[in-house]
């Protein structure tokens, strides 16, 4: 069985933490407790919308005998990301692989290090939104293979402190916070804002994709996108950070930056 055991690893300069298990047995010659240290990341802690992002894995062999991993293709590892509990990119999609068997060595003491790009895209084509995103990556032998090492990346996440603020205080002082960065936690409303709300009557401001979210002091579009379906999301709480913009009719709306979706426990 598996045993598992965290620990903190400065494997490259970069700020970012990898996060490591062991697993024991590993070889497919030997019983005995081998030990695989694992981990992935990204080259940077923190990338822009729209840059391709470098995704590195990490394995450390730290026996003092080799660690062999048998496979029955070309297909030794996979790695793949994830925000919540959808799955927006993985490595191995759409490629082929030769349909022979292959082995992979780490002699003792040594390290083996896979890499993917990824170009922000998710699997159908689309650009993914700002937010945090989880990456995962693990060896794919045809026998015992280690438990998957999980990391995360940051897109397009400002870091900027910003002052929580209602709606309504948004829509009163907007001569003072247009093009303003302002914080707003409210109720996600998918396309189906309060009907009867002034500052939303006129629909979507910008795209027919606009959202709406509301609070208890009334509703405003946003334009960007959110990981949340426009039926099934309504009701969720999110917290919001984006610039207030106004149109030539005087809706308020945001321009998004960042999206934290929470989900119930």
């Amino acid at each position: 069985m598996n045993k598992l055991l965290f620990a903190v690893s400065a494997i490259a300069a970069a700020a970012s933490i990898i996060v490591f298990f062991t697993s024991e047995p590993i070889s497919a010659q030997s019983a005995t407790s081998n030990t695989l240290l694992q981990g992935v990341k990204s080259e940077q802690g923190n990338y822009p919308l729209g840059e391709c992002i470098k995704l590195i894995y990490v394995l450390q062999n730290r026996t003092g005998q080799p660690l062999i991993y048998n496979f029955s293709s070309s297909k030794q590892y996979d790695i793949w990301v994830k925000i919540g509990d959808k799955e927006v990119y993985r490595f191995s999609k759409g490629k082929m692989y030769a349909m022979a068997f292959t082995s992979l060595v780490i002699n003792s003491n040594n390290t083996k290090t896979f890499e993917a790009v990824w170009n922000q895209k998710d699997n159908d084509g689309h650009e993914v939104g700002p937010g945090v995103y989880d990456i995962y990556a693990q060896l794919t032998p045809a026998k015992n293979p280690p438990p998957l090492t999980k990391g995360k990346v940051r897109i397009g996440v400002v870091k900027i402190a910003v002052v929580p603020i209602t709606i309504g205080e948004s829509i009163r002082r907007i001569s003072e916070l247009l093009g303003k960065r302002v914080q707003i936690q409210a109720t996600y409303r998918g396309w189906q804002p309060n009907a009867n709300d002034p500052n939303v009557k006129d629909g979507p401001p910008v795209t027919r994709s606009d959202w709406a979210v509301c609070d208890s002091s009334g509703c405003m579009y946003v334009t960007g996108k959110i990981d949340l379906d426009p039926v099934k999301g309504i009701g969720t709480s999110v917290n919001l950070i984006g610039k207030l913009q106004k149109t030539k009719t005087g809706q308020v709306y945001m321009v998004l930056e960042n999206a934290v979706i929470q989900k119930s426990s």
